[in-house]
């Protein structure tokens, strides 16, 4: 329903929690009698300095009744690279996931992965930094841990990886990754791996 209001009628306020409840509850028992998704798109209102549950547009009874909330706001100080973070302001059925940031670009919406910012700072136009994924840590654990050792068994590898919780198949797509970096041998019947000279 995009937006909300297109869908309330003309004589419902949504400002009022009396005129506001009766219908999202017809729209919980149509949810549940026909096992649909209901999802509300609605503006963000601009007061600014105001918390994060009342920047929604109408009664706050709307945040309350409903089981997940997503943000999605432009980073104002990023406008040369057009980003944008998805905040999960609230979620009743699971735990919050982190935010994570978009970049629309001329060929289209590209994915960032992780964004570290608070709802606070998002809504209020401060920029944040695009946290490092498994992958990217993998990767540069592998280049540095190779760089210290020279070589290194790959068994030993892995268990240093899974000792900074980066699993076994991350630790394999990193490698992958790095493949024109890296070299395979054997000494004593273990598989080693080191980094290739020119790397």
């Amino acid at each position: 329903m995009d937006p909300i209001q297109a869908y309330l009628g003309a004589n419902v306020d949504m400002n009022r929690a009396n005129e506001i409840r009766p219908l999202f509850r017809n729209l919980s028992n149509i949810a549940e009698r026909t096992g649909c998704a209901i999802v509300l798109i609605g503006h963000l209102n601009k007061a600014p300095g105001v918390q994060s549950d009342y920047r929604t547009l109408g009664s706050v009874d709307i945040a309350a009744a409903v089981r997940s909330i997503l943000f999605v706001e432009k980073v104002e100080k990023e406008k040369n690279q057009d980003i944008r973070v998805v905040y999960q302001q609230k979620d009743s059925l699971e735990k919050k996931e982190n935010p994570v940031a978009f970049s629309l670009r001329d060929d289209g919406l590209v994915w960032m992965g992780e964004y570290d910012i608070s709802i606070d700072d998002l809504l209020a136009g401060n920029t944040g930094t695009k946290k490092e994924t498994k992958l990217e840590k993998a990767k540069k654990l592998i280049l540095e841990l190779l760089g210290k050792r020279k070589m290194m068994c790959l068994e030993e590898l892995e268990a240093e990886l899974q000792a900074y919780e980066i699993s076994a198949r991350t630790g394999r797509d990193a490698r992958k990754d790095l493949e024109d970096q890296l070299i395979y041998g054997w000494y004593q019947s273990r598989k080693t791996i080191s980094l290739k000279k020119d790397s």
